[in-house]
């Protein structure tokens, strides 16, 4: 008897095998047919849900981003803290830690990166960029409301330091190899934002 399932378990069931295959054979040696046998699927079935491959890791890098939205939403919302507070908090928590980066995240941090892929590495930063530019917009507004920054173009100030921001932020667990480094990075960032928002 065919075991039908409903669409999002399914999906969820060819996600999390293929992520599992990506870790333990690497995502250019995964085929769809790697992908069919471990779920015990069709290949129809497959494609029904997913175009290919490429579009099940974008899938599983864009599902990494959810949580970190959430979490910058919160510190935008948090009324405890004052604008500046929430630009550091928003930096605190964005910052790739090295003790923080997992099995999965590096999977598909490494996967996402390759030549072949630069392309959905574009399509994802940007995309986070269109999501986390408003709630930081929010933050300059609140920051200027309150004399701590004087910013004339808070949306446009927004897009540029994120922008470039997450461009940085998504290649430093290539690039740093020591915690010194990565304070020096977080320094920087903080400089930079500061310089930029807060009132003479």
């Amino acid at each position: 008897m065919r075991d039908v399932k409903p669409p999002e378990v399914r999906k969820a069931e060819i996600l999390n095998a293929s992520l599992k295959l990506f870790m333990e054979k690497g995502y250019l040696k995964t085929t769809t047919q790697d992908i069919i046998q471990s779920v015990g699927i069709s290949r129809g079935l497959l494609y029904y849900h997913f175009k290919n491959k490429e579009e099940i890791l974008y899938i599983l890098v864009e599902n990494t981003m959810h949580p970190v939205i959430k979490n910058i939403q919160s510190v935008v919302n948090d009324t405890k803290l004052n604008a500046l507070e929430k630009v550091n908090k928003f930096l605190e928590i964005t910052v790739i830690d090295e003790s923080s980066v997992t099995v999965e995240s590096k999977t598909l941090q490494e996967s996402i990166s390759l030549k072949t892929n630069q392309y959905m590495m574009d399509q994802l930063n940007h995309k986070l960029v269109q999501e986390v530019v408003p709630l930081f917009t929010q933050i300059i507004e609140e920051g200027n409301r309150t004399g701590l920054f004087d910013v004339t173009t808070p949306t446009e100030t927004a897009f540029f330091l994120i922008t470039g921001y997450a461009f940085v932020a998504s290649s430093l667990k290539f690039t740093i190899q020591t915690e010194a480094e990565l304070k020096n990075y977080q320094k920087s960032f903080k400089d930079i934002f500061e310089r930029t928002l807060i009132s003479n």
